[in-house]
Protein backbone atom coordinates (compact mmCIF):
# COMPACT_ATOMS: atom_id res chain seq x y z
CA UNK A 1 0.00 0.00 0.00
CA UNK A 2 2.41 2.59 0.74
CA UNK A 3 4.34 1.84 -2.67
CA UNK A 4 0.87 2.90 -4.19
CA UNK A 5 0.84 5.85 -2.44
CA UNK A 6 4.47 6.95 -3.49
CA UNK A 7 2.72 5.74 -7.20
CA UNK A 8 0.21 8.47 -6.51
CA UNK A 9 1.86 11.24 -5.30
CA UNK A 10 5.03 10.61 -8.15
CA UNK A 11 1.89 10.51 -11.18
CA UNK A 12 0.70 14.16 -10.09
CA UNK A 13 4.31 15.12 -9.74
CA UNK A 14 4.85 14.04 -13.56
CA UNK A 15 1.35 15.36 -14.72
CA UNK A 16 2.55 18.62 -13.21
CA UNK A 17 5.60 18.64 -15.55
CA UNK A 18 4.37 16.99 -18.39
CA UNK A 19 1.25 19.34 -18.97
CA UNK A 20 1.60 20.45 -22.74
CA UNK A 21 2.37 16.81 -23.83
CA UNK A 22 0.48 14.51 -21.92
CA UNK A 23 1.82 11.03 -22.09
CA UNK A 24 1.18 8.24 -20.14
CA UNK A 25 4.22 6.95 -18.71
CA UNK A 26 3.52 7.78 -15.39
CA UNK A 27 0.41 6.08 -15.75
CA UNK A 28 1.77 3.09 -16.96
CA UNK A 29 4.31 2.74 -14.12
CA UNK A 30 1.19 3.33 -11.26
CA UNK A 31 -0.73 0.38 -12.97
CA UNK A 32 2.62 -1.66 -11.99
CA UNK A 33 2.39 -0.57 -8.68
CA UNK A 34 -1.37 -1.28 -8.29
CA UNK A 35 -1.20 -4.94 -9.88
CA UNK A 36 1.34 -5.75 -7.13
CA UNK A 37 -1.29 -5.36 -4.66
CA UNK A 38 -3.20 -8.02 -5.14
CA UNK A 39 -0.35 -10.00 -5.86
CA UNK A 40 1.51 -9.90 -2.73
CA UNK A 41 -3.05 -10.21 -1.55
CA UNK A 42 -2.30 -13.66 -2.89
CA UNK A 43 1.19 -14.82 -1.72
CA UNK A 44 0.47 -13.91 2.03
CA UNK A 45 -2.94 -15.97 1.55
CA UNK A 46 -0.83 -18.85 0.31
CA UNK A 47 1.02 -18.32 2.98
CA UNK A 48 -1.01 -18.31 5.62
CA UNK A 49 -2.65 -21.73 4.55
CA UNK A 50 0.50 -23.09 3.94
CA UNK A 51 0.84 -22.75 7.74
CA UNK A 52 -3.02 -24.61 8.20
CA UNK A 53 -1.89 -27.46 6.08
CA UNK A 54 0.03 -30.36 7.05
CA UNK A 55 3.52 -31.42 5.34
CA UNK A 56 3.72 -33.91 2.98
CA UNK A 57 0.08 -33.41 1.46
CA UNK A 58 -0.81 -32.88 -1.96
CA UNK A 59 -2.92 -30.10 -1.63
CA UNK A 60 0.79 -28.36 0.29
CA UNK A 61 2.69 -28.93 -2.74
CA UNK A 62 -0.13 -27.10 -4.92
CA UNK A 63 -0.32 -24.07 -3.18
CA UNK A 64 3.90 -24.34 -2.90
CA UNK A 65 3.11 -23.85 -6.59
CA UNK A 66 0.70 -21.59 -6.66
CA UNK A 67 3.06 -19.25 -4.24
CA UNK A 68 6.00 -19.71 -6.65
CA UNK A 69 3.85 -18.90 -9.79
CA UNK A 70 2.41 -15.40 -8.44
CA UNK A 71 5.68 -14.71 -6.38
CA UNK A 72 7.35 -14.81 -10.15
CA UNK A 73 4.91 -13.23 -11.78
CA UNK A 74 5.02 -10.07 -9.90
CA UNK A 75 8.15 -9.42 -11.19
CA UNK A 76 6.49 -8.61 -14.20
CA UNK A 77 4.56 -5.73 -12.33
CA UNK A 78 7.75 -4.62 -10.90
CA UNK A 79 9.17 -3.98 -14.17
CA UNK A 80 5.67 -2.49 -15.90
CA UNK A 81 6.15 -0.03 -12.93
CA UNK A 82 10.18 0.75 -12.84
CA UNK A 83 9.62 1.30 -16.71
CA UNK A 84 6.58 3.64 -16.36
CA UNK A 85 8.21 5.78 -13.32
CA UNK A 86 11.34 5.71 -15.21
CA UNK A 87 10.66 6.90 -18.40
CA UNK A 88 8.23 9.41 -16.92
CA UNK A 89 10.62 10.66 -14.49
CA UNK A 90 13.28 11.31 -17.49
CA UNK A 91 10.54 12.47 -19.85
CA UNK A 92 9.12 15.32 -17.53
CA UNK A 93 13.03 15.64 -16.05
CA UNK A 94 12.26 14.77 -11.90
CA UNK A 95 14.61 12.06 -12.20
CA UNK A 96 18.68 12.47 -13.18
CA UNK A 97 19.49 10.68 -16.53
CA UNK A 98 21.79 8.34 -14.07
CA UNK A 99 18.95 7.17 -11.91
CA UNK A 100 16.53 6.91 -14.95
CA UNK A 101 19.01 4.60 -16.43
CA UNK A 102 19.02 2.88 -12.90
CA UNK A 103 15.79 2.42 -12.93
CA UNK A 104 15.36 0.97 -16.44
CA UNK A 105 18.04 -1.25 -16.27
CA UNK A 106 16.64 -2.82 -12.49
CA UNK A 107 13.39 -3.36 -14.60
CA UNK A 108 15.40 -5.83 -17.31
CA UNK A 109 16.35 -8.10 -13.78
CA UNK A 110 12.27 -8.83 -12.58
CA UNK A 111 11.88 -9.22 -16.14
CA UNK A 112 14.22 -11.50 -17.11
CA UNK A 113 12.88 -13.03 -14.27
CA UNK A 114 9.46 -13.49 -14.92
CA UNK A 115 9.71 -14.53 -18.87
CA UNK A 116 10.00 -17.81 -18.04
CA UNK A 117 7.66 -18.10 -15.44
CA UNK A 118 6.46 -22.00 -16.24
CA UNK A 119 10.01 -23.54 -15.62
CA UNK A 120 11.01 -21.72 -12.75
CA UNK A 121 7.91 -22.62 -11.03
CA UNK A 122 8.28 -26.41 -12.71
CA UNK A 123 11.91 -27.17 -12.30
CA UNK A 124 13.39 -24.42 -9.60
CA UNK A 125 16.71 -23.40 -10.13
CA UNK A 126 19.15 -19.87 -10.50
CA UNK A 127 16.89 -18.05 -12.69
CA UNK A 128 13.88 -17.16 -10.36
CA UNK A 129 16.58 -14.83 -8.51
CA UNK A 130 17.01 -12.78 -10.79
CA UNK A 131 14.10 -10.68 -10.02
CA UNK A 132 15.18 -9.95 -5.75
CA UNK A 133 18.14 -8.98 -7.22
CA UNK A 134 16.94 -6.05 -9.81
Amino acid sequence: MPAALFGAGAVAAMRRAERERGETWPLVGFAGLLLQNPAFTVVVAVRLALGATGDGTSATAGLWALHEAVFTLNGAFLALALVGLSVGGLRTGLIHPWHGTLGLASAALPFASATPAPLIVGEGGPLGLLGPAG
